[in-house]
């Protein structure tokens, strides 16, 4: 039996989290004014603390090197004062999206500064829209991780029926990737959990993706379509992998540790990683692309 959370227990969280969010502000970026606590005051809301990656933002609109500009050799005063220039300088609007700030140390945290136009399509709003639409088909999946970042959120579900490979049991499912903040777009991957490790793999079946939308206006007709379209093609592209897994049992790799290195050997990975994957593959001695495969997941 896989473990994990219901549908109705992450929907429920997403509109707790949703409840802690301030109104988006269009702001003039000129109006705008840092104190020397660190804390950002607008015209129409209290001062709000600023998150690493709203900071992000603000630095590169300021043209500020923060972490090593602001010192801890450089006070609150001297620090504000150099902003508030910067900002009285800069023309045009942004929109702030800010949580409230349940510390009480300010009046809410900035999550980020983002174009007047920009329209994000919030967790809420999708899972409002797939609980509407899809409620009984979701019940069928449990939810195993589920990770929120300064910028981006992620849902990994797996469906309860699994998928026999030669004995090697697989349980499929999806994986929903989206940023309220504009760092990424919505996007929607087949996913699968291996049994026997409870490691999963992202899986572009006929190399697209199942879901791939910027943030732009979308009605929530139009959201929930494009929600349920993506997640009806799955049990096709399950069949689809569980066929490619199969085939990937009978092809040989020669020297399965040198396919490991040329699969993972990209600027993200570190080098420790790719070893202790070819360390795996020649310990395991499977010499297919399945091995291969699994020794990296």
């Amino acid at each position: 039996m896989i473990e994990g959370r219901t549908f109705d227990d992450v929907l429920s969280d997403v509109h707790a989290r949703a409840d802690r969010m301030l109104p988006d502000s269009v702001v003039h970026v000129a109006d705008l004014r840092m104190t020397s606590e660190g804390q950002l005051r607008s015209p129409d809301r209290p001062a709000l603390r600023i998150n690493d990656y709203a900071r992000g933002q603000l630095s590169a609109l300021l043209g500020v090197r923060w972490r090593s500009w602001f010192s801890n050799a450089i006070s609150g005063e001297e620090r504000a004062d150099e902003i508030n220039r910067r900002l009285s300088r800069t023309p045009g609007e942004m929109k702030i999206r800010a949580w409230k700030d349940d510390t009480g140390e300010a009046g809410g945290i900035a999550r980020a500064f983002l174009s007047p136009k920009f329209t994000p399509i919030d967790d809420v709003r999708i899972f409002t829209r797939l609980g509407a639409t899809m409620k009984g088909a979701l019940d069928e999946y449990r939810f195993r991780d589920i990770e929120h970042t300064d910028s981006t959120s992620h849902y990994t579900a797996v469906h309860m029926e699994a998928r026999d490979v030669r004995g090697d049991v697989h349980f499929p499912g999806f994986h929903l990737r989206n940023s309220e903040v504009g760092s990424a777009a919505l996007t929607l991957d087949d996913f699968w959990l291996r049994l026997a490790c409870l490691n999963g793999l992202l899986v572009e079946s006929g190399g697209k993706r199942l879901l791939y939308r910027t943030h732009r206006a979308i009605d929530d007709d139009h959201l929930a379509a494009a929600m349920v379209i993506a997640l009806s093609k799955l049990p096709e592209r399950w069949n689809s992998v569980v066929e490619m897994l199969v085939r990937s049992r009978d092809a040989i790799v020669l020297h399965p540790d040198a396919a490991v290195a040329a699969i993972l050997d990209t600027p993200e990975v570190p080098r420790a990683l790719i070893e202790e994957a070819q360390t795996i593959v020649l310990r395991d001695d499977d010499r297919t692309r399945y091995g291969v495969v699994q020794a990296i997941t």
